[in-house]
């Protein structure tokens, strides 16, 4: 009975001792020696903005402040909650906010809501609102500049992977090095980047797509520093670089961080981003914003440029033969003398009539109308799986997709039934019309298939 008792008394122990031997350590508190303040930053069209202030606890003094502006997307203050954290521990106090939702990016609407939460931070208690001032990653890099214009109490800016060319430039240059990255060469690399972009911009999907970085970059009087990865391939660093240290006239610090990808945080294993800053960045951001706030500005200074292993390029305009309305035109008349043939042949049929059918003019309708379709959905479904890790173009020979080889295939074949059919109307004594409407497809169909690369190498 004793022992019976002893084990009923010692059981709640041994779970209690295995619980806590298979728990592991707890986790560490991510705002430990942190102070954090909830705030509303009023923006303009009746919005109100969500943030939140990091501060070291118990500081002496006032502490420089750095408002974080966001990248692309709609992100919330927990996207940049990490680099928040990280530069507070360098005696800053930093603000983060949820970033203003739209449907497409506006920069001068977006450095707007940089200079009001930079209001919020100057009138918190605890900081210097003489030492305030903005960081900014990828588009932020866009948007800082402008709100340094627009606010005189914008101390200094903190560049993070910032482009210093317009959106279309840097975004071709993104996509050209993920087909790089997934071994696509060849005209279906043109495809996909060039001739992609252009009919995008032409369309109106890419918002403020020639936006000119330089006005803005010349107009600054504060303190600048940027900092760049050299294995970023979003934002072309040696370039951008270059670009600030020609255009910005203020006292500008450039430093690079070798190996860092574009968001300058330490990559896992499988090559996916954690919440850990890459080693140095923030003890570089905090010592130079602890500089300036003390009025020693560190004069110029600009790390050795990596090596880049592409060029970024402008794109020029597109005529009017490659604007959406003459390409989308283009696609339906392909359709439409495709699929002419057999449609009056089944018409036809159905009315008893006699229908003449040539093997030539069977094999272009049906391969015509397979090249126009698995064109567009191949073009759709790669530009759709295309993300910051890279491009999914399905399997690879020889540098080339299969699904792409396959495809360069059928328009040869298209190609070579245009002129076996136009061979066989030139001979016809009937049904010339519904072989010559086939033909005219034909016929369309080499220019635009050599623009799309289809019939290139």
């Amino acid at each position: 009975m004793f022992r019976r008792s002893l084990r009923v008394l010692a059981l709640p122990l041994v779970l209690a001792a295995a619980l806590t031997l298979t728990a592991g350590p707890a986790a560490a508190d991510p705002t430990a020696g942190l102070t954090t303040v909830e705030v509303a930053i009023p923006a303009s069209g009746g919005k109100t903005l969500g943030g939140t202030v990091y501060s070291p606890r118990g500081a002496a003094g006032p502490l420089p402040g750095l408002v974080l502006v966001h990248g692309s997307g709609n992100g919330r203050r927990a996207g940049v909650t990490p680099e928040a954290l990280a530069f507070a521990r360098q005696g800053i106090a930093v603000l983060v906010y949820d970033k203003r939702p739209l449907d497409q990016p506006e920069y001068s609407l977006l450095a707007d809501d940089a200079v009001a939460a930079a209001g919020v931070l100057r009138a918190q208690p605890g900081v210097d609102p003489a030492a305030v001032g903005v960081w900014g990653i990828s588009e932020g890099g866009w948007v800082d500049p402008i709100a340094a214009g627009r606010s005189p109490g914008i101390a200094f800016l903190v560049l993070a992977s910032a482009p210093a060319q317009s959106p279309l430039r840097v975004q071709n240059w993104n996509m050209r090095n993920k087909l790089a990255a997934a071994g696509v060469t060849g005209a279906l690399a043109d495809t996909l980047s060039d001739r992609l972009y252009r009919l995008a911009n032409d369309a109106g999907m890419f918002a403020q797509a020639d936006h000119d970085p330089a006005p803005a970059l010349s107009a600054l009087t504060k303190p600048v520093l940027a900092v760049y990865g050299t294995a970023d391939t979003q934002v072309p660093p040696a370039e951008s670089a270059a670009e600030l240290r020609r255009t910005v006239t203020a006292p500008l610090t450039v430093r690079f961080l070798p190996g860092a990808g574009h968001t300058l945080r330490v990559l896992d294993e499988d090559g996916m981003y954690t919440d850990t800053l890459f080693p140095g960045y923030a003890e570089i951001v905090g010592e130079w914003v602890r500089a300036v706030a003390a009025g020693n500005v560190p004069p110029a200074h600009a790390d050795p440029a990596p090596g880049q292993a592409a060029l970024s390029s402008s794109l020029a305009p597109s005529a009017w033969w490659e604007s959406w309305p003459a390409q989308l035109t283009v696609l339906a008349v392909l359709l439409v003398t495709f699929l002419a043939y057999p449609v009056i042949a089944a018409a036809r049929r159905f009315r008893r009539r006699t229908v003449e059918v040539t093997r030539p003019a069977r094999v272009l309708a049906g391969v015509g109308v397979l090249a126009v379709l698995g064109f567009t959905g191949y073009f759709v479904t790669v530009v759709d799986s295309a993300d910051w890790r890279g491009i999914s173009p399905g399997p690879m020979l020889a540098g080339r997709p299969v699904f792409w080889l396959a495809l360069q295939v059928v328009a040869l074949i298209t190609v070579i039934a245009t002129a076996m059919t136009a061979y066989v109307w030139r001979t016809a004594t009937g049904d010339r019309l519904r072989l010559g409407l086939l033909i005219t497809g034909g016929v369309l169909f080499l220019p635009w298939s050599l623009y799309w690369g289809l019939l290139l190498p």
